[in-house]
Protein backbone atom coordinates (compact mmCIF):
# COMPACT_ATOMS: atom_id res chain seq x y z
CA UNK A 1 0.00 0.00 0.00
CA UNK A 2 3.26 2.74 0.96
CA UNK A 3 4.40 2.21 -2.54
CA UNK A 4 1.43 2.87 -4.37
CA UNK A 5 0.21 6.24 -2.02
CA UNK A 6 3.72 7.25 -2.96
CA UNK A 7 3.46 6.79 -6.40
CA UNK A 8 -0.37 8.60 -5.84
CA UNK A 9 1.25 11.49 -3.92
CA UNK A 10 4.14 11.47 -6.79
CA UNK A 11 1.44 12.13 -9.30
CA UNK A 12 -0.03 14.93 -6.80
CA UNK A 13 3.71 16.93 -6.79
CA UNK A 14 3.39 16.74 -10.72
CA UNK A 15 -0.11 18.06 -10.85
CA UNK A 16 0.66 20.87 -8.15
CA UNK A 17 3.86 21.85 -10.38
CA UNK A 18 1.71 22.44 -13.68
CA UNK A 19 -0.40 24.15 -11.56
CA UNK A 20 2.01 26.67 -10.15
CA UNK A 21 3.85 26.90 -13.35
CA UNK A 22 -0.11 27.93 -15.54
CA UNK A 23 -1.13 30.35 -12.08
CA UNK A 24 2.80 32.00 -13.10
CA UNK A 25 1.84 31.84 -16.74
CA UNK A 26 -1.18 34.40 -16.36
CA UNK A 27 1.14 37.39 -15.15
CA UNK A 28 4.58 36.22 -16.21
CA UNK A 29 4.77 34.68 -19.73
CA UNK A 30 6.70 31.79 -19.77
CA UNK A 31 6.18 30.49 -23.34
CA UNK A 32 4.05 27.62 -22.42
CA UNK A 33 0.90 26.27 -24.63
CA UNK A 34 -2.00 27.00 -21.72
CA UNK A 35 -4.05 24.27 -23.05
CA UNK A 36 -1.63 21.78 -23.31
CA UNK A 37 -0.54 22.37 -19.50
CA UNK A 38 -3.72 22.60 -18.14
CA UNK A 39 -5.04 19.53 -19.94
CA UNK A 40 -2.11 17.77 -18.02
CA UNK A 41 -3.02 19.28 -14.68
CA UNK A 42 -6.22 18.03 -14.81
CA UNK A 43 -5.36 14.85 -15.82
CA UNK A 44 -2.61 14.11 -13.56
CA UNK A 45 -4.77 15.74 -10.73
CA UNK A 46 -7.76 13.94 -11.58
CA UNK A 47 -7.03 10.22 -12.46
CA UNK A 48 -2.98 10.08 -11.16
CA UNK A 49 -3.80 11.46 -7.62
CA UNK A 50 -7.57 11.04 -6.87
CA UNK A 51 -8.29 8.00 -9.25
CA UNK A 52 -4.77 6.04 -7.94
CA UNK A 53 -5.88 6.67 -4.37
CA UNK A 54 -9.26 4.77 -4.89
CA UNK A 55 -7.90 2.13 -6.35
CA UNK A 56 -5.99 1.53 -3.33
CA UNK A 57 -8.43 1.58 -1.34
CA UNK A 58 -10.74 -0.69 -3.92
CA UNK A 59 -7.93 -2.98 -3.27
CA UNK A 60 -6.43 -2.78 0.27
CA UNK A 61 -9.59 -1.79 2.80
CA UNK A 62 -12.58 -3.35 0.11
CA UNK A 63 -11.04 -7.02 -1.00
CA UNK A 64 -8.08 -6.24 1.58
CA UNK A 65 -5.76 -7.61 -1.19
CA UNK A 66 -7.39 -11.02 -2.04
CA UNK A 67 -8.28 -9.67 -5.70
CA UNK A 68 -5.37 -9.75 -8.02
CA UNK A 69 -7.04 -8.34 -10.44
CA UNK A 70 -6.90 -5.27 -8.87
CA UNK A 71 -3.48 -5.13 -8.23
CA UNK A 72 -3.35 -5.73 -12.66
CA UNK A 73 -5.69 -2.57 -12.98
CA UNK A 74 -3.83 -0.42 -11.25
CA UNK A 75 -0.45 -1.18 -12.87
CA UNK A 76 -1.97 -1.08 -16.42
CA UNK A 77 -3.78 2.42 -15.56
CA UNK A 78 -0.44 3.77 -13.98
CA UNK A 79 0.84 2.84 -17.93
CA UNK A 80 -1.80 5.10 -19.82
CA UNK A 81 -1.19 7.89 -16.93
CA UNK A 82 2.43 7.97 -17.84
CA UNK A 83 1.69 8.02 -21.26
CA UNK A 84 -0.81 11.46 -20.44
CA UNK A 85 2.07 12.92 -18.51
CA UNK A 86 4.55 12.65 -21.54
CA UNK A 87 2.33 13.52 -23.74
CA UNK A 88 -0.19 16.14 -23.12
CA UNK A 89 2.52 18.92 -22.49
CA UNK A 90 4.06 18.75 -26.06
CA UNK A 91 1.13 18.00 -27.92
CA UNK A 92 -2.04 18.64 -26.52
CA UNK A 93 -5.38 16.42 -27.75
CA UNK A 94 -3.45 14.43 -30.40
CA UNK A 95 -2.98 11.13 -31.72
CA UNK A 96 -0.74 9.70 -29.21
CA UNK A 97 -2.20 11.37 -26.21
CA UNK A 98 -6.05 10.31 -27.25
CA UNK A 99 -4.25 7.07 -27.54
CA UNK A 100 -3.32 6.67 -24.00
CA UNK A 101 -6.99 8.80 -22.97
CA UNK A 102 -9.04 5.75 -24.39
CA UNK A 103 -6.56 3.06 -22.81
CA UNK A 104 -7.58 4.72 -19.47
CA UNK A 105 -11.27 4.52 -20.50
CA UNK A 106 -10.46 0.74 -21.17
CA UNK A 107 -8.82 0.14 -18.09
CA UNK A 108 -11.98 1.63 -16.02
CA UNK A 109 -14.04 -0.59 -17.35
CA UNK A 110 -11.91 -3.58 -16.64
CA UNK A 111 -12.36 -2.07 -13.10
CA UNK A 112 -16.07 -1.55 -13.53
CA UNK A 113 -16.44 -5.46 -14.20
CA UNK A 114 -14.23 -6.57 -11.77
CA UNK A 115 -16.42 -4.19 -8.95
CA UNK A 116 -19.79 -6.45 -10.23
CA UNK A 117 -17.99 -9.87 -10.77
CA UNK A 118 -15.91 -10.58 -7.73
CA UNK A 119 -17.03 -10.07 -4.69
CA UNK A 120 -16.26 -8.92 -1.31
CA UNK A 121 -16.97 -9.43 2.80
CA UNK A 122 -17.37 -5.58 3.03
CA UNK A 123 -21.26 -5.07 4.13
CA UNK A 124 -23.85 -4.98 1.62
CA UNK A 125 -23.99 -0.99 1.85
CA UNK A 126 -20.51 -0.56 0.76
CA UNK A 127 -20.56 -2.58 -2.08
CA UNK A 128 -23.67 -0.82 -2.90
CA UNK A 129 -21.92 2.43 -3.10
CA UNK A 130 -19.31 0.58 -5.33
CA UNK A 131 -21.65 -0.78 -7.62
CA UNK A 132 -23.64 2.43 -8.47
CA UNK A 133 -19.90 4.08 -8.86
CA UNK A 134 -19.04 1.63 -11.29
CA UNK A 135 -22.17 2.93 -13.04
CA UNK A 136 -21.49 6.29 -12.90
CA UNK A 137 -18.03 5.77 -13.88
CA UNK A 138 -19.01 4.05 -17.20
CA UNK A 139 -21.33 7.20 -17.96
CA UNK A 140 -18.66 9.29 -17.12
CA UNK A 141 -16.21 7.89 -19.60
CA UNK A 142 -19.45 8.33 -22.38
CA UNK A 143 -17.95 12.69 -22.00
CA UNK A 144 -14.35 12.02 -24.01
CA UNK A 145 -16.42 10.27 -27.09
CA UNK A 146 -18.54 13.17 -27.39
CA UNK A 147 -15.64 15.56 -26.67
CA UNK A 148 -13.40 13.75 -29.46
CA UNK A 149 -16.42 14.06 -31.62
CA UNK A 150 -16.97 17.89 -31.21
CA UNK A 151 -13.23 18.41 -31.80
CA UNK A 152 -12.82 16.24 -34.73
CA UNK A 153 -15.66 18.48 -36.45
CA UNK A 154 -13.92 21.49 -35.11
CA UNK A 155 -16.74 22.26 -33.01
CA UNK A 156 -14.81 23.56 -29.85
CA UNK A 157 -16.35 25.92 -27.31
CA UNK A 158 -20.27 25.03 -28.91
CA UNK A 159 -22.80 23.98 -26.21
CA UNK A 160 -22.45 20.31 -27.21
CA UNK A 161 -18.62 20.83 -26.57
CA UNK A 162 -19.28 22.32 -23.14
CA UNK A 163 -22.25 19.39 -22.07
CA UNK A 164 -19.69 16.78 -22.60
CA UNK A 165 -17.03 18.25 -20.83
CA UNK A 166 -19.27 18.66 -18.12
CA UNK A 167 -20.94 15.58 -18.32
CA UNK A 168 -17.76 13.80 -17.98
CA UNK A 169 -16.60 15.93 -14.56
CA UNK A 170 -20.28 15.65 -13.12
CA UNK A 171 -20.22 11.67 -13.66
CA UNK A 172 -16.52 11.90 -12.41
CA UNK A 173 -17.25 14.29 -9.61
CA UNK A 174 -20.09 13.71 -8.15
CA UNK A 175 -20.30 10.11 -9.65
CA UNK A 176 -17.81 7.79 -9.31
CA UNK A 177 -15.70 9.52 -6.79
CA UNK A 178 -18.14 10.69 -4.42
CA UNK A 179 -19.55 7.08 -4.42
CA UNK A 180 -16.14 5.73 -3.43
CA UNK A 181 -16.51 8.56 -1.20
CA UNK A 182 -19.03 7.56 0.79
CA UNK A 183 -18.59 3.86 0.60
CA UNK A 184 -15.69 4.50 2.33
CA UNK A 185 -17.07 7.27 4.64
CA UNK A 186 -20.06 4.92 5.55
CA UNK A 187 -17.69 2.36 6.65
CA UNK A 188 -16.29 4.68 9.22
CA UNK A 189 -19.45 5.78 10.21
CA UNK A 190 -20.61 1.79 11.18
CA UNK A 191 -17.60 1.23 12.74
CA UNK A 192 -17.95 4.23 15.25
CA UNK A 193 -21.36 5.14 15.84
CA UNK A 194 -23.48 3.00 13.37
CA UNK A 195 -26.63 3.99 12.08
CA UNK A 196 -29.84 1.57 11.83
CA UNK A 197 -29.77 -0.33 8.48
CA UNK A 198 -32.94 1.72 7.42
CA UNK A 199 -30.83 4.97 7.84
CA UNK A 200 -27.81 3.94 5.37
CA UNK A 201 -30.03 2.73 2.98
CA UNK A 202 -32.22 6.18 2.86
CA UNK A 203 -28.81 7.95 2.56
CA UNK A 204 -27.74 5.74 -0.06
CA UNK A 205 -31.12 6.21 -2.07
CA UNK A 206 -30.39 9.75 -1.62
CA UNK A 207 -27.40 10.07 -3.29
CA UNK A 208 -27.67 7.42 -6.04
CA UNK A 209 -31.17 8.72 -6.94
CA UNK A 210 -30.09 12.83 -7.39
CA UNK A 211 -26.84 12.28 -9.21
CA UNK A 212 -28.24 12.00 -12.50
CA UNK A 213 -30.43 14.78 -12.49
CA UNK A 214 -28.03 16.73 -10.51
CA UNK A 215 -26.45 16.86 -14.36
CA UNK A 216 -29.22 19.97 -14.74
CA UNK A 217 -26.80 22.06 -12.66
CA UNK A 218 -24.22 22.22 -15.45
CA UNK A 219 -27.35 22.47 -18.09
CA UNK A 220 -28.62 25.70 -15.99
CA UNK A 221 -25.36 27.71 -17.44
CA UNK A 222 -25.88 27.30 -21.01
CA UNK A 223 -30.18 26.66 -21.12
CA UNK A 224 -31.38 28.62 -17.73
CA UNK A 225 -34.60 26.97 -18.39
CA UNK A 226 -37.48 26.43 -15.67
CA UNK A 227 -37.65 22.55 -15.71
CA UNK A 228 -33.66 22.80 -15.42
CA UNK A 229 -33.77 24.40 -12.50
CA UNK A 230 -36.49 22.27 -10.76
CA UNK A 231 -34.35 19.48 -11.84
CA UNK A 232 -31.59 20.76 -10.21
CA UNK A 233 -33.23 22.07 -7.02
CA UNK A 234 -34.65 18.52 -6.43
CA UNK A 235 -31.53 16.37 -6.89
CA UNK A 236 -29.46 19.30 -4.76
CA UNK A 237 -31.70 19.18 -2.13
CA UNK A 238 -32.14 15.42 -1.98
CA UNK A 239 -28.14 15.56 -1.36
CA UNK A 240 -28.26 18.11 1.59
CA UNK A 241 -30.96 16.13 3.24
CA UNK A 242 -28.52 13.44 3.12
CA UNK A 243 -25.74 14.99 4.61
CA UNK A 244 -28.17 16.36 7.34
CA UNK A 245 -28.68 12.55 7.92
CA UNK A 246 -24.85 11.81 8.17
CA UNK A 247 -24.35 15.35 10.25
CA UNK A 248 -25.02 13.56 13.70
CA UNK A 249 -22.41 10.92 13.59
CA UNK A 250 -19.76 12.82 11.62
CA UNK A 251 -19.98 15.26 14.60
CA UNK A 252 -19.15 12.55 17.25
CA UNK A 253 -16.56 11.24 14.86
CA UNK A 254 -14.78 14.53 14.93
CA UNK A 255 -15.16 14.69 18.76
CA UNK A 256 -12.46 11.98 18.60
CA UNK A 257 -10.10 13.58 16.92
CA UNK A 258 -7.26 15.24 17.55
CA UNK A 259 -4.83 17.84 16.29
CA UNK A 260 -3.99 17.46 12.54
CA UNK A 261 -6.41 14.32 12.30
CA UNK A 262 -9.21 16.38 13.73
CA UNK A 263 -8.53 19.45 11.45
CA UNK A 264 -8.29 17.18 8.43
CA UNK A 265 -11.53 15.99 9.01
CA UNK A 266 -13.55 19.29 10.09
CA UNK A 267 -12.01 20.65 7.08
CA UNK A 268 -13.38 17.90 4.66
CA UNK A 269 -16.66 17.64 6.60
CA UNK A 270 -17.14 21.50 5.59
CA UNK A 271 -15.81 21.38 2.14
CA UNK A 272 -18.59 18.55 1.63
CA UNK A 273 -21.07 20.81 2.75
CA UNK A 274 -19.97 23.62 1.23
CA UNK A 275 -19.99 21.51 -1.97
CA UNK A 276 -23.73 20.37 -1.50
CA UNK A 277 -25.05 24.00 -0.52
CA UNK A 278 -22.77 25.47 -3.65
CA UNK A 279 -24.67 23.12 -5.75
CA UNK A 280 -28.35 23.63 -3.75
CA UNK A 281 -27.67 27.80 -4.87
CA UNK A 282 -27.04 27.05 -8.32
CA UNK A 283 -30.16 25.26 -8.73
CA UNK A 284 -31.90 28.72 -8.30
CA UNK A 285 -32.77 31.03 -11.12
CA UNK A 286 -32.12 33.93 -8.87
CA UNK A 287 -28.21 32.59 -8.97
CA UNK A 288 -27.81 32.85 -13.13
CA UNK A 289 -26.45 36.14 -13.02
CA UNK A 290 -24.35 35.64 -10.72
CA UNK A 291 -22.61 32.06 -11.90
CA UNK A 292 -22.95 33.43 -15.82
CA UNK A 293 -20.52 36.92 -14.73
CA UNK A 294 -18.42 34.71 -12.99
CA UNK A 295 -18.36 31.38 -14.22
CA UNK A 296 -14.83 30.74 -15.30
CA UNK A 297 -13.49 31.56 -11.59
CA UNK A 298 -16.54 29.90 -9.81
CA UNK A 299 -15.92 26.84 -11.76
CA UNK A 300 -12.42 26.41 -10.93
CA UNK A 301 -12.84 27.61 -7.16
CA UNK A 302 -15.60 24.72 -7.07
CA UNK A 303 -13.59 21.84 -8.84
CA UNK A 304 -10.93 22.73 -6.33
CA UNK A 305 -13.54 22.82 -3.39
CA UNK A 306 -14.04 19.03 -4.21
CA UNK A 307 -10.49 17.61 -5.12
CA UNK A 308 -8.58 19.45 -2.20
CA UNK A 309 -11.01 20.39 0.03
CA UNK A 310 -13.25 17.17 0.31
CA UNK A 311 -11.67 14.13 -1.45
CA UNK A 312 -8.23 15.18 -0.63
CA UNK A 313 -8.60 15.93 3.03
CA UNK A 314 -10.75 13.46 3.18
CA UNK A 315 -7.70 10.95 1.95
CA UNK A 316 -5.72 12.60 4.30
CA UNK A 317 -7.20 11.93 7.29
CA UNK A 318 -8.53 8.50 6.47
CA UNK A 319 -4.75 7.14 5.59
CA UNK A 320 -3.03 8.80 8.31
CA UNK A 321 -5.66 7.08 10.75
CA UNK A 322 -4.66 3.95 8.98
CA UNK A 323 -0.95 5.06 9.72
CA UNK A 324 -0.33 4.90 6.18
CA UNK A 325 0.78 8.00 5.95
CA UNK A 326 3.77 9.27 8.20
CA UNK A 327 2.83 11.37 11.12
CA UNK A 328 6.26 12.91 11.34
CA UNK A 329 6.51 16.57 12.35
CA UNK A 330 7.81 17.14 8.52
CA UNK A 331 4.80 15.18 7.28
CA UNK A 332 2.53 17.38 10.19
CA UNK A 333 4.29 20.46 9.01
CA UNK A 334 3.57 19.80 5.19
CA UNK A 335 0.34 19.17 5.51
CA UNK A 336 -0.01 22.48 7.73
CA UNK A 337 1.14 23.68 4.23
CA UNK A 338 -0.82 22.54 2.17
CA UNK A 339 -4.27 23.60 4.16
CA UNK A 340 -3.21 26.72 3.99
CA UNK A 341 -2.23 26.93 0.48
CA UNK A 342 -5.90 24.89 -0.22
CA UNK A 343 -7.52 27.47 2.28
CA UNK A 344 -5.88 30.80 0.99
CA UNK A 345 -6.53 30.24 -2.97
CA UNK A 346 -10.06 29.14 -2.37
CA UNK A 347 -10.61 32.28 -0.83
CA UNK A 348 -9.12 34.02 -3.51
CA UNK A 349 -10.92 32.54 -6.02
CA UNK A 350 -14.13 32.78 -4.49
CA UNK A 351 -13.05 36.88 -3.72
CA UNK A 352 -12.70 37.20 -7.51
CA UNK A 353 -15.78 35.72 -8.19
CA UNK A 354 -18.12 38.16 -5.99
CA UNK A 355 -15.30 41.15 -7.38
CA UNK A 356 -16.65 40.13 -11.29
CA UNK A 357 -20.22 40.08 -10.08
CA UNK A 358 -21.11 43.09 -7.41
CA UNK A 359 -18.01 45.67 -8.80
CA UNK A 360 -17.26 44.36 -12.78
CA UNK A 361 -13.75 44.44 -12.11
CA UNK A 362 -11.14 41.86 -11.06
CA UNK A 363 -9.49 42.07 -7.69
CA UNK A 364 -6.10 44.56 -8.20
CA UNK A 365 -3.05 41.95 -8.70
CA UNK A 366 -5.11 38.88 -8.72
CA UNK A 367 -3.49 36.62 -10.87
CA UNK A 368 -0.29 37.40 -9.14
CA UNK A 369 -1.83 37.24 -5.88
CA UNK A 370 -2.90 33.94 -6.38
CA UNK A 371 0.23 32.54 -7.97
CA UNK A 372 1.79 33.61 -4.60
CA UNK A 373 -1.06 31.97 -2.19
CA UNK A 374 -0.90 28.63 -4.08
CA UNK A 375 2.70 28.30 -3.14
CA UNK A 376 2.17 26.36 -0.30
CA UNK A 377 0.12 23.62 -2.16
CA UNK A 378 3.20 21.87 -3.91
CA UNK A 379 6.06 22.68 -0.93
CA UNK A 380 3.27 21.03 1.55
CA UNK A 381 2.76 17.71 -1.31
CA UNK A 382 6.96 17.46 -1.91
CA UNK A 383 6.93 17.41 2.40
CA UNK A 384 4.11 15.08 2.73
CA UNK A 385 6.21 12.84 -0.22
CA UNK A 386 9.64 13.45 1.50
CA UNK A 387 8.32 12.12 4.97
CA UNK A 388 6.28 8.91 3.51
CA UNK A 389 9.61 7.88 1.19
CA UNK A 390 11.60 8.07 4.75
CA UNK A 391 13.08 4.96 5.39
CA UNK A 392 12.42 5.10 9.06
CA UNK A 393 8.44 5.39 8.17
CA UNK A 394 7.13 2.11 8.72
CA UNK A 395 3.30 1.75 7.81
CA UNK A 396 0.84 -0.56 9.59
Amino acid sequence: MKKKINIALTYFLIAGIFGILLRFDRFSNLGIVYKNFLNTHSHIALLGWLYNLFLVYIQYDYYQDTNPRINKIFIASQFTFLGMLLSFPFVGYAPISIVFSTLYLFTSYWLIITLYQKKSQQPNITTKYLKVGGVFLFLSSLGPYALGYFMANKMQGSIGHHLSLYWFLHFLFNGYFTMVFLAMLSRKIQENYPQSPKIQKLIYNLFAWSTVPLYAQFITILHPANWVYLTSFVASSMQLYAFYLLSKPLTKIAQQQHAIKKLLFTLFTLSFFFKLLFQFFASLPFTYKFVAQSKPTLIIGFVHLVMLGMFTFFFLWYYRSKKSISQTPTSIASTLLLIAGVLLSELLLFSQAFSLYLFHQSIPLYPALLFYVSLPLPIGIAGLLYANLSKKFKPQ
